[in-house]
């Protein structure tokens, strides 16, 4: 007995002696280390989605909306919001050819079709050449008409929307935008100068430069004319088209960075009149 002991303690230091540095019983030894100078294994790539920005009307409500594509047009993320509160309400569905049909918690289902103003877009449309959604909201028994025209496009996340203009949340710098607005349409020229990042330029038939607030309130009535006016009561604060380091609302006629209102440009009432 104590032969075949001694055998199998020499057997078993053998087996130990030749195994793997490192490895330890039942378990079987790591693989070597790639080598100091070799890269790291390429990460694997996704597809950026696109974001298609729209503005348009719910029955008589004006709403907003935004829908995320892949290159492949599959749908990966959608929201819409009204006007009056800028909620954004988020929205499931999909797009099969030129139909998109659209689903909220709240159980609103939206059903649109892709059209086009361009005679010579070829068929079927899509987001990228289609100009307009229209179709209809339904819930329960109430049914509405819905038409959504395209504003904007980008790649942009929802955190990152503003990320070249302000270190700001998106949220604090559309509020600050949004007071902007309020102060100047209620005429609170003392509100609507702490919102305005000097020197402010006024694009009208002559530029000027404005370095004060004194002088904002004296070229009050030449920038706030009725029809500039009208520009801001329809500016929607949220979404905002950015370029350049700055956002704009309503095509462009206030631009603005990190500090406030830094371009307010004023057309002409009489050309730009219906």
């Amino acid at each position: 007995m104590m032969r075949r002991a001694t055998a199998f303690l020499a057997l078993s230091l053998f087996t130990f002696a030749i195994a793997p540095a490192g490895a330890t019983s039942g378990t079987p030894a790591s693989p070597p280390a790639p080598p100091a100078d070799q890269p790291p294994a390429a990460a694997t790539s996704h597809p950026e989605a696109e974001n298609y920005r729209l503005l348009g009307t719910l029955g008589s409500y004006r709403i907003g909306a935004t829908l995320s594509l892949l290159p492949d047009q599959k749908l990966t993320a959608a929201s819409y919001f009204y006007t009056k509160n800028l909620v954004d309400i988020p929205l499931t569905g999909q797009i099969t050819g030129e139909q998109i049909t659209l689903d909220e918690p709240g159980g609103g289902h939206f059903s649109l079709h892709l059209t086009t103003t361009d005679k010579t877009a070829t068929k079927p449309l899509s987001l990228q050449s289609a100009t307009e959604l229209a179709g209809t909201w339904q819930k329960g028994t109430q049914t509405y008409p819905v038409l959504l025209n395209l504003v904007t496009t980008d790649s942009l996340t929802p955190d990152t929307l503003y990320e070249s203009v302000t270190n700001a949340p998106p949220a604090v710098f559309e509020a600050m935008v949004r007071h902007f607005l309020q102060s100047a349409l209620s005429g609170n020229k003392a509100e609507t100068a702490k919102l305005v990042s000097w020197p402010l330029r006024i694009n009208a038939q002559h530029t000027q430069i404005l370095k004060t607030p004194e002088a904002l309130f004296a070229a009050w009535p030449r920038i706030f004319t009725p029809c500039v006016r009208i520009s801001l009561q329809r500016a929607v604060p949220h979404d905002m088209f950015v370029h350049n380091g700055e956002a704009m609302v309503d095509d462009g006629t206030v631009w603005f960075d990190a500090h406030g209102a830094s371009a307010i440009n004023v057309p002409d009432c009489k050309s730009s009149a219906p």
